[in-house]
């Protein structure tokens, strides 16, 4: 082929590129006057037959449009007997593809994935599942129109046809849903992918998976910010836990920010081929990142025609996958509804950044001391308590924590509304309760009342947790946690991850740490690793409040930081040291500080871990912001 020879209506106008095993060419329809991309299907036997089955599937899908994929116009046929040629003929679609290292703001994000998913809730409508949804395959025209495109490993759902596939379906192993992997996709792994691009998108890497191909939730990065309830949902391992597209589409919406402050895409990316049958391509971090392929039995991929499937196609050049049914407007998709129940118990917390725990205790409702002082910067950010005090000595300390995990199996559970409580046995010094939402597949909160003078305490500790518990019950019923205000400040450690404090380097010097696991707390606040050959146990977690008042106190300066080095202060073979990070005024006018507390747990009696410690805190203050 060359410029100017025609394929049917269609005048060659630039190309070949190439784009899998078939050539991609920009063309112009020579009767409508509109450009368009030819993409050359390869069948494995050229016969009428196959071509016929092509182009009836082609031009029936071609009835579907939908303003957010890239729409395949028409199937024809160049030349005669052996050495014809099969094309299929698309939108030409001008833009950049989201295939590249731009992170994006959550809110730019968002607007990306609304439309995206509408894409999404329109084919699930017509039983199309994608199979392939990633930053590679979504195009951004100039109007900031996000166009879903690659349909080459798309297939039906729920339909008539159940013929088993004659060829592999390629899928990208860092945004497809687990149980694509075991060959059985389904509309929700859409929207799983959907959740690992839009992470991508944000954070510059695919979500971090663990055991099962399991995304581990705990571990989203606190960039996400407001998505991180959305994505925490669609990207549950259990497909069923996810919601639907049309449920996506209304949260997401809602989070958009103005598409006026996307950014600029290179036009380069729009027009250079991507084809989801190579091997490996390059990533946004410069490494090699494999595809894999999947048996997906009695699922018929569409376009298939005879042995072979039409081979996947350019980024600039996609066909779409496209409705089976009439152009009565049947594919508009259903409808969001305005707050998606799958998303409420999975959401109930929010972002962790402004979520308030503090709105979730009252001091009033402790009757029977003579002062309850409710304290918001006393532990981590996670934290808030009320200091009961007789005679102005600290009595029980009430506390709720917003935790990673979700609830624990306990003896006893009650339910309240639409929220669930369990009851820790009590132990002589502290009573706990673990509540979360009804069906809430992570996080929760925890309630505490612990002695401080166990002899003096007025009412039995579960008394005590129990009225902190029903506030909180009454809270989580209303609604969702009320937001901080004011929020954080820019430079607080609030804003940080614990678990890029410490890098691998640092971490060699802990005996078979593993530093590629570590356990992630709440808001990645608190991050612990744990040695494989030894007790050895490293906990770094961010601090407020006063600095600790203790005899045995060291102070030093590790990277121009105020420290404390505290020995033995979580038992033997511990020590703990305290970075400072910033100061601010407290209550009553009292300084306080935010800091970085790496304590080293698990030494033998002839190690030293407070020289350990040192030198690991001193490497996380090395990696400090500037306050």
């Amino acid at each position: 082929m060359r410029r100017g020879e025609r394929v049917g209506k269609y005048r060659l106008t630039r190309g070949p590129v190439e784009g899998g095993r078939g050539a991609v060419w920009f063309a112009v329809d020579t009767e409508l006057g509109r450009p368009v991309v030819l993409k050359r299907a390869l069948l494995e036997d050229n016969s009428q037959a196959d071509f016929d089955e092509l182009l009836a599937e082609a031009r029936a899908l071609a009835k579907f449009s939908h303003p957010n994929v890239v729409t395949l116009y028409d199937a024809v046929r160049a030349g005669k007997g052996k050495r014809s040629t099969f094309w299929l003929v698309m939108e030409h679609v001008t833009g950049g593809s989201l295939d590249v290292p731009v992170k994006m703001a959550p809110e730019l994000a968002a607007h990306v994935g609304a439309q995206i998913a509408g894409a999404l809730a329109a084919l699930h409508a017509k039983g199309i599942v994608h199979c392939d949804v990633k930053p590679g395959n979504i195009v951004v025209t100039h109007e900031r129109v996000a166009k879903l495109a690659d349909f080459g490993a798309a297939y039906r759902v729920d339909g008539s046809e159940t013929i088993t596939p004659n060829g592999p379906v390629s899928l990208t192993p860092y945004y497809a849903a687990p149980e694509a992997f075991r060959g059985a996709p389904e509309r929700a792994s859409d929207v799983f992918s959907l959740g690992a691009t839009l992470y991508c998108l944000v954070t510059g890497t695919p979500p971090l998976r663990g055991a099962g191909r399991m995304v581990r939730l705990e571990a989203i990065s606190p960039r996400v910010g407001p998505l991180r309830g959305v994505l925490t949902a669609m990207l549950q391992h259990d497909p069923g836990a996810r919601p639907t597209a049309a449920d996506a589409l209304g949260v997401l919406a809602d989070i958009a920010g103005p598409p006026e402050q996307f950014p600029t895409l290179p036009e380069a990316a729009a027009t250079t081929p991507y084809t989801a049958t190579v091997a490996y391509r390059e990533d946004a971090a410069g490494g090699r990142q494999p595809r894999l392929t999947a048996s997906l039995p009695r699922r018929r991929p569409l376009l298939m025609a005879g042995a072979a499937a039409v081979t996947a196609l350019a980024i600039a050049v996609p066909f779409a996958v496209m409705s089976l049914g009439d152009d009565s407007g049947a594919d508009k998709p259903a409808p969001p509804s305005a707050k998606p129940a799958k998303l409420t118990s999975a959401d109930f917390i929010g972002d962790p950044r402004t979520a308030n725990p503090c709105a979730l205790l009252n001091a009033d409702v402790f009757h029977g001391y003579e002062q309850a002082e409710l304290d918001a910067d006393y532990g981590n950010f996670n934290r808030c308590d009320v200091i009961l005090k007789q005679r102005g000595e600290e009595v029980v300390d009430v506390r709720v924590e917003l935790d990673a995990d979700p609830l624990p199996e306990g003896v006893t559970r009650r339910t309240t509304g639409r929220v669930t409580v369990v009851e820790r046995a009590a132990e002589r010094d502290e009573c706990e309760r673990a509540v979360a939402v009804t069906g809430a597949r992570e996080n929760s909160l925890r309630v505490t009342a612990a002695a401080r003078r166990p002899d003096e305490v007025k009412e039995p500790l579960c008394d005590t947790a129990d009225r902190a518990t029903g506030r909180a019950v009454k809270v989580l019923n209303r609604g969702a946690i009320p937001r901080r205000s004011p929020d954080f400040p820019a430079s607080s450690l609030a804003h940080q991850d614990a678990c890029t404090l410490l890098d691998i380097k640092a971490l060699e010097e802990v005996p078979g740490i593993d530093a590629q696991d570590p356990d992630v707390g709440f808001g990645r606040w608190d991050c612990q690793w744990k040695s494989t050959t030894s007790e050895y146990e490293v906990d770094l977690r961010f601090d407020q409040g006063s600095l600790p008042d203790d005899e045995n106190a060291r102070s030093t300066r590790l990277s121009d930081h105020q420290a404390i080095v505290l020995p033995e202060d979580e038992g033997p073979g511990s020590c703990r040291v305290e970075v400072v990070h910033r100061e601010y005024p407290g209550v009553d006018r009292v300084k306080g500080t935010e800091r970085v507390a790496l304590v080293v747990k698990g030494a033998g009696r002839k190690d030293r871990p407070c020289e350990m410690a040192t030198d690991l805190a001193g490497a996380a203050a090395a990696a400090l912001p500037s306050a």
